[in-house]
């Protein structure tokens, strides 16, 4: 469903939307370690199919999606970004009567955790929902999990995959993470209420991308089979284009699901210090649409050094 709707929608902003709704999960929701808290591919699926009037009325007026997300000139973090579209999605859910993002976790006066995305339900729980995006190149097929960095040699799957399974999706159930929900029940939706009086349930949203060296690469067993996917190569070889493709330079929030539109390039922000990420476009009458994604590593990156 998600490919005929993609094909179906114009805006841009409301193209990402729906890749945020119904894009397979990167990790695997089946795998233990997550217990039942990743919001499966099936979970997804219901989602968008329940959306889909409402991304058809959002392409058709896109406004409020915008006004939302801010200006894409502005240097945001695409992190940042994501989980705005995450919280317009899930906060328009007939049965949220609240919702925020950001929410810090405080303990005397230090920070000790932030909630992505909190929602207050018609039915008195609350859902939390920790919410990632993320690129990673698979340096090392033969490490698994531990050969996979982000665009920056910090960003380890490893880490990640930890944080996300334990300390940022049990935040809900500390004492700390539930004195701030108390806090921002009091102030922001006017009902006040104890830690032992809540009832909450925890969540984990992933999307994203993983970047082989060849098709056929090893794949860590963490990952969802249908996760997102491409191949990485450095820059000592030249992406080849002919008459009917080219390869077009993806800027921010460009990131977020198949691009389709103009060939030229749109001139938002981006880190000359980080990977380039290029679309293989196709043209099909006036729109140019994506067919494969290609992250470019600069041969002499501190990147490849990563291990």
């Amino acid at each position: 469903m998600l490919t005929s709707l993609l094909n179906s929608l114009q805006n841009g902003d409301a193209r990402r939307l729906a890749w945020a709704m119904g894009s397979p999960s990167l990790f695997d929701a089946a795998n233990p370690t997550w217990r039942g808290r990743l919001r499966t591919d099936a979970w997804s699926a219901q989602e968008l199919a329940r959306c889909a009037d409402w991304l058809l009325a959002i392409d058709h007026d896109p406004h409020a999606l915008q006004a939302s997300l801010g200006d894409p000139l502005v240097n945001t973090p695409l992190g940042h970004t994501f989980e705005k579209f995450v919280l317009f999605w899930q906060a328009a859910r007939p049965d949220v009567r609240a919702a925020t993002r950001g929410l810090i976790v405080r303990t005397a006066g230090r920070t000790v955790g932030e909630f992505d995305v909190v929602l207050l339900r018609h039915d008195g729980v609350i859902e939390t929902l920790e919410v990632t995006v993320k690129y990673y190149l698979n340096l090392h097929p033969e490490l698994g999990m531990a050969g996979c960095f982000g665009p920056r040699a910090f960003d380890r799957m490893t880490d990640k995959y930890s944080k996300m399974t334990t300390r940022q999706t049990d935040l809900g159930h500390t004492d700390a993470g539930r004195l701030a929900i108390c806090g921002w029940l009091e102030t922001k939706c006017g009902e006040t209420r104890t830690p032992d009086d809540l009832m909450v349930e925890n969540y984990a949203l992933a999307r994203g991308y993983v970047f082989h060296p060849s098709a056929d690469a090893t794949i860590p067993t963490e990952l969802s089979p249908q996760h997102g996917r491409g191949l990485w190569q450095t820059d000592e070889h030249a992406l080849s284009e002919n008459l009917t493709s080219v390869w077009r330079n993806l800027s921010s929030r460009e990131w977020l699901g198949p691009y389709q539109g103009g060939a030229a390039e749109s001139g938002w922000p981006n880190d000359i210090a980080m990977p380039r990420m290029y679309a293989h476009l196709v043209q099909h009458g006036d729109q140019w649409t994506e067919t494969e994604r290609r992250f470019v590593v600069r041969a002499e990156s501190g990147l490849l050094k990563a291990v």
